[in-house]
C-alpha cells in the first residue's frame, strides 16, 4: 500500500480556500511526497444527490473518478454522509462531523466518559426566549453549530439578552454558567488515537481565547492525569465509530481550580497555533496517518 499512487480530495468552501491558500498548496506538497495526487474541490460546486436511485456527485457539473479518500475540511456532514455513501473514504468520518459540528451532541455523548463538562442547558430555538428569561448572570451562551469562537456570548446583565436574541433567534442554543475567571483554554491536537501536542490559550482582552479572535498561545505540557482525560475521549470516539479520529482538536476550559473542563471538539481543526509553537509537520503526520488507515480498515 506504501508504494501505491493515490488520489484524494480536498475539500473546502470557496471562501475558505482563498483564505487558505497556502495551507492548501502544503497539503498538496506533502501529498506529492507520499505519491498523493491532491485535488482541491470547491464545495459551491459539487452537486449531490440521488439519480436513477443511485446516489450521484458531480464537480462543476461533471463525474470524477472515485480518490483513494477525501479530507473535509468544512463543517459539512451531509457531503461526508454522502461521500461514505458512495464507498469514498473520508477524513474526518461522517460520525465525527456529526457530532462535533453539534454543541450539544458532543456534551450529550462525551458525557459518557464521566470527565468533567461545565453544567450544561441545551435549548431548542424555539424555546430560547422563554429560558433566557429565567437563567442567572454571568451566562454563557452558545449557538450549537458556532465555529472558531463565533456566536459565543457573555450576558452579564439583562439588556445582553437582547444582543443573543438577535443573534441566536433562529439558532439551538446551549446554556452554561460562566466559569474560567483566568480566560484560558486549552487545545489538545490529536490525529488518529494519539495525542500530537497541547497549546495554551489565553485572551487578551474578553472572554474568548481564540488565536483568531486575538488571543496568546503557549505550548503547554500535559500531565498524566490530563492525557488520562483525553485519552477517554479519543476511545470513546474510536469503539463508537469504525476508525475513530482523523485530525481534531478536543478544547477544554480551564477551570478556577487549574482543572480541564472539557469544552468541545473541533472537527475542522485550524492548525496556525500549532505552527506558531512548535515545528510540528502536523499535515505531513496527517497524510501518513491516513495511508496506514487506508490500510489497516481496507474494504
Amino acid at each position: 500500500m506504501s508504494d501505491e499512487k493515490m488520489n484524494a480530495w480536498l475539500i473546502y468552501s470557496d471562501f475558505e480556500s482563498k483564505r487558505n491558500k497556502k495551507y492548501i498548496e502544503f497539503y498538496m506538497e506533502e501529498g506529492k511526497k507520499l505519491d498523493i495526487s491532491i485535488k482541491l474541490l470547491i464545495a459551491e460546486k459539487i452537486d449531490i444527490g440521488v439519480k436513477d436511485s443511485k446516489w450521484f456527485l458531480s464537480y462543476k457539473g461533471e463525474e470524477l473518478l472515485k480518490p483513494a479518500f477525501a479530507i473535509c475540511r468544512m463543517m459539512y456532514p451531509m457531503l461526508t454522509t454522502h461521500l461514505e455513501n458512495m464507498g469514498i473514504r473520508v477524513y474526518n468520518n461522517s460520525f465525527i462531523s456529526d457530532i462535533c459540528n453539534d454543541k450539544a451532541k458532543t456534551y450529550q455523548f462525551v458525557a459518557k466518559t464521566k470527565v468533567a463538562i461545565v453544567d450544561t442547558t441545551f435549548c431548542k430555538k424555539e424555546f430560547i426566549t422563554d429560558k433566557l428569561e429565567l437563567i442567572p448572570f454571568p451566562s454563557v451562551i452558545k449557538s450549537t453549530d458556532g465555529h472558531g469562537g463565533t456566536e459565543v456570548f457573555l450576558l452579564e446583565k439583562k439588556e445582553d439578552i437582547e444582543v443573543v436574541l438577535n443573534s441566536c433567534h433562529d439558532k439551538d442554543v446551549v446554556i452554561q454558567p460562566f466559569v474560567g475567571k483566568n480566560h484560558q483554554d486549552l487545545r489538545v491536537y490529536v490525529i488518529g488515537n494519539e495525542i500530537i501536542a497541547a497549546v495554551m490559550r489565553t485572551a487578551r482582552e474578553g472572554f474568548k481565547s481564540n488565536f483568531c479572535l486575538g488571543g496568546e498561545v503557549s505550548l503547554y505540557k500535559l500531565s498524566s492525569k490530563e492525557k488520562d482525560i483525553i485519552y477517554k475521549i479519543i476511545n470513546l470516539f474510536k469503539e463508537n465509530s469504525t476508525y475513530g479520529f482523523g485530525f481534531v482538536g478536543i478544547d477544554f476550559i480551564i477551570g478556577d481550580q487549574g482543572e480541564l473542563l472539557f469544552n468541545e471538539i473541533e472537527d475542522v481543526v485550524g492548525s496556525r497555533m500549532l505552527y506558531q509553537c512548535t515545528d510540528i509537520n502536523v499535515v505531513k503526520l496527517y497524510l501518513e496517518f491516513i495511508r496506514k488507515n487506508l490500510l489497516e480498515f481496507k474494504d
